[in-house]
């Protein structure tokens, strides 16, 4: 297997180690080829100097894959929309409890989303443009999704989010598209309803997984072949389905479950998970 080690205190680490066939660029290492010996000391080493450590299939190729599927809110974009509708609305405080509790995953997703969609009820609907306009790409976003695109992946956002801030943020990332929920809207104002994309089911875990599906067919690709990640309890049906499934600064429920995780970096963290990121390394 592959060890990538990323961040600030990785090329301090690989000063250390005398093993061959390190790879190394600024603020990361990648050792090939290692036995499960070796790869829980680097581990081990590596979390005790908070880096993002990951163990990947030797000479993993982006190659090899079809698709990415990210969640959206606070994995592609620094912001829970829902709470920043609610925050417009007064209602800040109690949304934002209830969207906590949702991402541990400690509720049903659907059940929880209907409740705080609920006191959206006459808002005016001109605060999901204003949410749209918050929305900040998470460091690394934007390096990722060009590197899977100059490699001619599809690039979608799943996201339990919603459709108006799904498009903004799809079109500023130049991405293939994205599936999430929608919010009702009656003369100009929020009804208190939401619904699943095209006005089906709630996309929730088990629909984000379906969509994972329903794209892999789409594509022409097995799971396999597709790479997913996310922060919350609703993305890790698809981040464990997929062949490159990753964390990003998850929840502890996902963190713990994922194959992959990002803890501390950004989405360009995921990129050095791939051979192809490693061109330009200096390579011992």
């Amino acid at each position: 297997m592959d060890i990538v080690i990323q961040g600030k205190e990785a090329q301090t680490l690989a000063q250390k180690l005398t093993l061959k066939n390190i790879w190394v660029k600024p603020d990361a290492i990648r050792v090939n080829g290692v036995d499960d010996v070796i790869s829980q000391q680097l581990i081990e080493e590596a979390t005790k100097l908070g880096l993002d450590v990951n163990c990947l299939p030797d000479g993993l190729s982006i190659k090899d894959f079809g698709i990415v599927t990210l969640d959206m809110d606070s994995t592609l974009i620094e912001l829970e929309c829902i709470d920043d509708i609610a925050w417009q609305y007064g209602v800040g405080e109690e949304v934002a409890r209830m969207t906590e509790i949702a991402m541990q995953g400690h509720m049903p997703f659907a059940e929880y989303l209907r409740e705080r969609v609920a006191l959206f009820k006459d808002a005016p609907a001109h605060f999901v443009d204003v949410t749209a306009s918050h929305a900040k790409l998470m460091p690394g976003a934007r390096e990722f999704i060009d590197f899977a695109k100059k490699h001619e992946l599809k690039t979608y956002i799943l996201s339990g989010g919603f459709d108006t801030i799904a498009k903004h943020v799809c079109e500023m990332l130049g991405m293939s598209g994205y599936l999430c929920n929608r919010l009702i809207i009656e003369d100009g104002k929020l009804t208190g309803e939401v619904t699943g994309p095209g006005g089906g089911e709630i996309l929730d875990a088990a629909g984000k997984r379906r969509a994972l599906d329903m794209l892999c067919m789409l594509h022409g690709i097995l799971h396999d072949q597709a790479i997913a990640g996310g922060d919350g309890a609703n993305d890790l049906e698809m981040i464990k389905a997929a062949g490159v499934g990753f964390a990003y600064h998850g929840k502890p429920i996902v963190a713990a479950s994922a194959p992959y995780r990002v803890n501390h970096g950004g989405l360009d963290v995921v990129m050095n998970f791939f051979v192809e990121a490693w061109d330009e390394a200096k390579k011992d």
